[in-house]
């Protein structure tokens, strides 16, 4: 194998890299958050099997982020009729990932999607340039539901592996590429490949030892890795925007019954408040910042 890299030097926590199978038409990348990982969790208690979902809908995110072009933000979200009701995970173009679970009762074993929907939502940052696609969830396991979106919605042959359990979460993707010769069945060899991968050497491994161990008979270019950091984005002017929203009425009425507009960010669980003199200086344009809890 010939493998080449450009500044690939890393210790691959808390980054994602491209990369692409010289010559072949398919493109690949990795990714291993841990801090940016435990951030997206803090202030939350999930069982242990959404907790693992959830890290690898984050670990997806960031995969299929790396590919579009532009400045884009992008979401993933599922809809179902499982235990899982929802699950939304958002990245930006900057690589600064959120995401949140609902849930009713789950037990240990239990299949969490059951029917519902995936929702790819992308921005491309330009206006009017937004994007959606919706599937039926196709498959137990968010790997497969994924690849059956890109399937129908973007005709690109796709093949994820993604791991939320433990402290770590990871993922792989391949894709074959336009310029991709359908003849050829180097995606399908490639495939077959990253399906070997285990969960320890995806969550263990820098990309540089990982990707030559797997794909031995390819000819791989590894890219800079960019790094993934957490962004909950409860900025005060979020915020204040947020009470702006609800209206003059509304806020009147929270702050009669309660004397408190109060607010909790389903993303970082953590609760903020404003007092009847903070709310009139945001009905009146300004920022103050929130009281936290």
């Amino acid at each position: 194998m010939r493998f080449s890299a450009r500044n690939s030097k890393s210790d691959s926590l808390n980054e994602v890299q491209n990369f692409i199978f010289e010559g072949l038409g398919i493109r690949g990348a990795i990714v291993r958050l841990e801090d940016t990982w435990s951030q997206v969790l803090a202030k939350h208690s999930y069982p242990a099997n959404v907790r693992e979902l959830l890290g690898e809908a984050v670990a997806a995110t960031v995969l299929l982020t790396t590919g579009l072009k532009s400045t884009p933000q992008l979401s993933l979200q599922l809809q179902g009729e499982g235990p899982i009701t929802l699950l939304l995970i958002q990245c930006s173009s900057e690589l600064k990932v959120r995401g949140m679970a609902q849930w009713r009762d789950v037990t240990m074993g239990e299949p969490l999607l059951g029917q519902g929907r995936l929702t790819v939502n992308i921005d491309t940052g330009e206006d009017g340039r937004r994007f959606q696609g919706i599937v039926p969830l196709a498959g137990p396991t968010l790997k497969e539901c994924l690849e059956e979106y890109f399937r129908q919605s973007e005709q690109l042959p796709t093949r994820l592996a993604l791991t939320g359990a433990g402290e770590t979460v990871a993922g792989l993707l391949l894709q074959a590429l336009p310029d991709n010769d359908a003849a050829d069945d180097s995606f399908e060899t490639a495939s077959a490949l990253a399906g070997t991968v285990s969960i320890d050497e995806l969550s263990t491994l820098p990309a540089a030892e990982l990707l030559p161990r797997l794909f031995s008979d390819f000819t791989i270019r590894l890219f800079k890795p960019r790094a993934v950091a957490h962004d909950c984005r409860c900025t005060p002017e979020h915020l204040a925007g947020v009470v702006r929203m609800l209206g003059t009425d509304e806020v009147e009425g929270l702050i009669e019954e309660t004397g408190r507009v109060e607010m909790t960010c389903e993303f970082c669980n953590r609760a903020f408040s404003f007092d009847e003199a903070e709310v009139t200086r945001i009905l009146s344009g300004e920022t103050p910042g929130p009281t936290l809890h």
